[in-house]
């Protein structure tokens, strides 16, 4: 019985963060249409926040309660789940067709970035001083969206508009709308900090009063919950033929959670790497993003096929953490 009243408050930690996120990212559409087709980069880099903002609150809460383990669990967790579930998951409902822009603009990052982070963490830590560099080098990404734009023609610009406010509406549980607006900006904002709070100290408990090792819960629960939102609405994006929404929310995501997320952890806290996770947690996030990187650039499309791989690739490596942990 000591397990029911955790369990229902993980539910309801995701329940909240998903609401909050559905009405929190709302109320940011109006703002995309306000920016134009001459404010795209911006609405992109909207986009990447909004995904990644619960992974974010409950990466720097698990650290700031002397966590930072599940934290990195939580970052590496939510990367493998945006791929091979995710990613993964809609290609089998329904191939995932990409523009080439995509795949240049993030899917590059988006295979660096994990090398780099395993360069940096083969020395036992990533201290703050790294930290903050991951942090600054979301501005190259930034600098290349804005490029990316500048070379686009005024129809697609309209098109990537179009898309940013498909994104942000999908984003989050779709129950409960409500008109948008500042009380759907300041609600969705509670209802999400709440919601990451309560999902965070249930994290902590978990770790703390069962015994399962840190990263594991990290890397499992703590990736999954703040994900399920952004899951279901790219399988509801996928039904409706618009499946490269899960392809651009999972590289877009991935590249902010590791270089902002990650960042600000390290900032926060150093993050301890172990011989475990050097070797087999990260080069397992280094063969997945491979994976969907070769995929999408052989033929700017992900196959049925494809999808099984990543989703099997995803259910693979959590049942061998498992295995390793007990």
């Amino acid at each position: 019985m000591s397990f029911v009243a955790p369990l229902l408050l993980v539910i309801l930690g995701i329940v909240l963060m998903g609401k909050g996120s559905d009405w929190l990212t709302d109320s940011l559409i109006p703002l995309a249409r306000k920016l134009g087709v001459s404010g795209v980069a911006v609405g992109l880099i909207l986009v990447s926040v909004a995904v990644s903002l619960p992974e974010i609150l409950v990466a720097v809460l698990t650290t700031m309660q002397g966590y930072p383990a599940i934290s990195l669990g939580v970052v590496l967790g939510s990367i493998i789940c945006n791929i091979g579930l995710m990613t993964g998951f809609c290609a089998i409902i329904r191939p995932l067709k990409v523009k080439k822009t995509l795949i240049l603009r993030d899917g590059i990052f988006s295979i660096i970035i994990p090398i780099l982070i395993f360069s940096i963490g083969a020395s036992g830590e990533i201290t703050r001083l790294e930290g903050g560099a991951l942090f600054l080098l979301f501005i190259p990404y930034i600098i290349n969206i804005v490029l990316q734009e500048r070379q686009q023609s005024q129809k697609e610009r309209s098109l990537d508009l179009h898309e940013i406010e498909m994104e942000l509406d999908f984003i989050g549980f779709n129950f409960g709308k409500m008109k948008i607006g500042w009380l759907s900006f300041i609600l969705g904002t509670a209802l999400l900090l709440i919601g990451t709070q309560i999902f965070s100290m249930q994290l902590v408990w978990f770790a703390g009063n069962i015994g399962i090792d840190e990263l594991i819960v990290g890397l499992t629960l703590g990736a999954l919950g703040p994900s399920l939102p952004n899951i279901i609405a790219a399988y509801q994006a996928t039904k409706k033929g618009m499946g490269e929404i899960a392809v651009s929310e999972t590289l877009g995501s991935n590249v902010f959670t590791l270089l902002v997320t990650l960042g600000i952890s390290a900032m926060l806290s150093p993050v301890t790497i172990s011989h475990r996770w050097l070797s087999f947690e990260l080069p397992a996030l280094i063969v997945m993003s491979f994976l969907l990187f070769f995929f999408l650039l052989t033929k700017q499309a992900i196959s049925r096929l494809e999808g099984a791989i990543l989703l099997g690739g995803y259910i693979g490596i959590v049942v061998i953490q498992i295995f390793i942990a007990f």
